[in-house]
């Protein structure tokens, strides 16, 4: 007995150890690009357990990353991620189980464990029945059974990670498009192999009416949606294609029991939110003196200028504002597109700086859907705004240079995918709000400059205004 257990785990030992230094190399190859990341930005970076767990995260709050270095390091990930999916699912053909753990590799942070107990297996004996591959069924039928099922996915995943956990990270919007491929991939080919064309066309199907059960349910607006689909696609179409692929080789329902594993990275996102900074800061020079300008901050007045593509978004962007009182612990009203921010001021320097911190927040975005109001989880909470600072400093020629610094904090996973739209959307806010400062400063000097010019052109050297009276 001791001798044949000896022999399997020589025979087994070879093909574990090259997985598993595989496997480790290409984790390990995310770890590497962080520290590089951080080394060329000249940032400190702990090696604590956060980054080990979490590489990408850290990433994520690497302090002045541009938009170029986040997206490339969020598709490098999901590169890596999908190159061990496919090692993975090569060792479960190999082992003839586990096939489960292999797609779950396609997700950070589990991807460790789901290695380490695919290192761990034995090959399924040979006397061992192997899974029996089912019939030939009518092909109409198969594709919509693979239609529906990945449909239902989407409803379940979205119905159990956003609407009762409150979760939207790597679960929801990673491994949830990924599996909906793998599933909807694998059932359409199970019985017989069809075309890639097809597949994807199946998964798209898949996707859409996906997409429609989530508007007439309320769980969901069509642009978050929208916000989403570029990644989700993506994620969709590698998983049917290695749907596909392991049809033939894995048993009937080895790729449906990952599906039961869902919940549990839900968990995870919901256990451990990301606290990702993001701090923006803008400057503008107005041909205005610091007293018109810091005229211009505190008065009571709607902010003018277009919201521009963020409104078309339905991010939230600021309509007016109003200051009750004066000086440090005033209340200021922000209102925006969606709902009204309680603010209160930090620092009152009249002509100097004006700075204000956000005690309640409103809605990040509106939600465009078939129902009047909608209210998801994620409108609250997942992205909040800190402090903002407006610092005027005197230039020559009676101009001001007006700097605005902006707080705010980021709570939902992948932050490398999500990160670049909120600095979009908060550069776009910022700009507008600086524009139109500039643009009510700079009227509030032109319009004295007007009266002056009226009076020495009238009788008496009064301006007609004057002369009304």
């Amino acid at each position: 007995m001791m001798k044949t257990l000896l022999h399997r785990l020589l025979a087994e030992l070879p093909d574990a150890i090259r997985y598993a230094l595989a496997a480790a190399a290409l984790i390990l190859s995310q770890h590497g690009l962080v520290a590089l990341a951080f080394y060329g930005h000249a940032a400190p970076l702990a090696f604590d357990r956060m980054f080990w767990l979490f590489p990408i995260r850290q990433l994520a709050m690497l302090p002045g990353i541009s938009p170029l270095v986040a997206i490339g390091g969020f598709a490098f990930c999901l590169a890596i991620s999908t190159a061990l999916v496919f090692l993975s699912l090569r060792r479960a053909d190999r082992l003839r189980r586990g096939g489960g753990l292999a797609l779950l590799t396609m997700v950070p942070t589990i991807q460790i464990f789901a290695a380490f107990v695919l290192t761990l297996l034995w090959r399924r004996r040979a006397g061992s029945p192997a899974p029996e591959r089912v019939g030939n069924p009518a092909p109409p039928h198969q594709l919509a059974r693979g239609t529906v099922a990945g449909m239902a996915l989407i409803v379940l995943a979205v119905a159990v990670s956003g609407a009762t956990m409150g979760a939207y990270g790597w679960g929801l919007f990673v491994l949830t498009p990924f599996l909906v491929g793998v599933i909807t991939g694998y059932i359409v080919n199970r019985g017989t192999l069809r075309s890639r064309g097809e597949t994807l066309v199946a998964v798209a199907l898949a996707g859409l009416l996906g997409t429609l059960a989530l508007l007439m349910l309320a769980l969901e607006g069509l642009l978050c949606i929208l916000l989403i689909a570029p990644l989700a696609a993506g994620l969709a179409i590698v998983g049917g294609l290695i749907g596909r692929g392991v049809a033939k080789p894995l048993g009937p329902q080895t790729p449906l029991y990952s599906v039961a594993a869902l919940p549990l990275v839900f968990l995870v996102d919901a256990a451990m939110p990301p606290e990702l900074p993001i701090v923006t800061r803008t400057s503008i020079t107005i041909a205005a003196p610091p007293g018109a300008v810091w005229a211009s901050l505190t008065a009571n007045r709607p902010v003018a200028e277009s919201p521009g593509l963020v409104g078309l978004a339905g991010l939230a962007y600021p309509v007016a504002s109003r200051i009750a009182g004066e000086g440090e612990g005033a209340h200021r009203i922000g209102t925006f597109s969606t709902g009204t921010a309680d603010e209160r001021i930090t620092v009152w320097k009249p002509g100097r700086t004006l700075a204000f911190r956000v005690v309640r927040q409103p809605p990040a975005m509106e939600e465009m859907s078939p129902y009047r109001k909608l209210h998801t989880p994620h409108l609250i909470g997942t992205f909040d705004t800190g402090e903002t600072r407006f610092d005027l400093v005197p230039l020559p020629g009676g101009r001001t240079r007006l700097t605005a610094r902006a707080d705010h904090v980021l709570r939902i996973d992948p932050g490398l995918y999500w990160e670049p739209i909120a600095r979009w959307a908060i550069k776009q806010n910022v700009t507008r709000v600086l524009t139109d400062v500039r643009r009510d400063a700079e009227s509030r000097v032109k319009a004295p400059r007007h009266e002056a010019g009226l009076a020495a052109h009238s009788p008496h050297g009064q301006s007609y205004a004057q002369l009304a009276d």
